[in-house]
């Protein structure tokens, strides 16, 4: 076979490729303006094709092309399987988190000193959902083979995200923690997550997950359940807004909560009282003071 040249994308010139450069462009469909030669003059020799990689152009205007890693592949698995086969309903409700974010405030400093640990929004909600779920034990239920799975311990998951997507890491005992261990323990599980050592017996169990995009500019979302899961709860950013307190308009700090939940195992009424628990608990941080 013959060294054509090619026209590439740099110019008026001409860019040549060897013969099993070209097989391998035409194969994957890459177009020769997107890979970059490294043989003599610029010329495009095999290697060259495969480094272009995720980032070359496919050829009729498809714009850009990345394969999905393991790990995306795997979350688009599992979201369009919960959609498939779980029947969502979303219960919102907004909290008055003003008490919360100020004992936060208060104590925050003393406990990263004394605790070595730094307490965050995340601690509280996790918190409370495990006292929650605890009170509500209907809803540590989920689906399966036909009927409903109850779990003899409080466990909670925590959506977290990572470089190439997301994880879901179970903090285990989740109705019995104190606010402070709840803080190491979420503190251990997102490093772990993050550096990629998290264990395996860290995933799995719960019957509701938590999370959390308070850190950015949402204010509320809707978020997809995770199977086998039967809710999930999704937390907005905590801002300053107009709220109802005694008959009387005030700004208050406040969070925009929604319930996801599978109505397989949770009807409106027993979701919403799980719901209604999480909320009194934010609304009275007191309660879950026994550091």
């Amino acid at each position: 076979m013959s060294d054509k040249p090619f026209h590439g994308g740099r110019g008026p010139g001409r860019q040549a490729a060897s013969p099993r450069a070209r097989r391998a462009m035409a194969e994957a469909g890459i177009e020769p303006s997107a890979v970059r030669g490294s043989g003599p003059a610029g010329r495009i020799v095999e290697a060259d094709v495969r480094n272009a990689g995720a980032n070359a152009r496919r050829t009729g205007g498809e714009g850009r092309y990345e394969p999905a890693s393991p790990m995306r592949l795997a979350i688009a698995r599992r979201t369009a399987e919960s959609f498939a086969t779980i029947p969502h309903f979303y219960l919102r409700t907004e909290v008055d988190a003003t008490a919360l974010v100020e004992l936060r405030a208060q104590i925050v400093e003393q406990v990263e000193r004394d605790r070595s640990v730094r307490l965050t929004l995340t601690d509280f909600l996790l918190t409370a959902m495990g006292r929650a779920l605890r009170d509500c034990p209907w809803a540590n239920r989920v689906w399966r083979d036909e009927g409903l799975l109850e779990f003899p311990a409080v466990d909670v998951g925590l959506i977290i995200a990572v470089a190439d997507g997301l994880l879901a890491p179970v903090v285990r005992r989740a109705g019995e923690r104190s606010l402070v261990e709840m803080a190491k323990e979420r503190s251990r599980l997102v490093e772990a997550a993050r550096s990629g050592r998290l264990p395996a017996d860290a995933v799995g169990g719960a019957a509701s997950s938590l999370s959390n995009l308070g850190d950015g500019p949402v204010d509320e979302f809707g978020a997809v359940i995770m199977p086998p899961q039967s809710s999930m709860l999704s937390a907005g950013r905590a801002a300053p807004r107009p709220f109802v307190v005694n008959g009387r308009l005030r700004v208050r700090t406040t969070v925009h909560l929604c319930l996801s939940a599978d109505h397989r195992v949770l009807d409106g009424a027993v979701a919403a009282a799980y719901l209604g628990r999480i909320v009194q608990l934010l609304e009275r941080p007191a309660l879950l003071m026994n550091l």
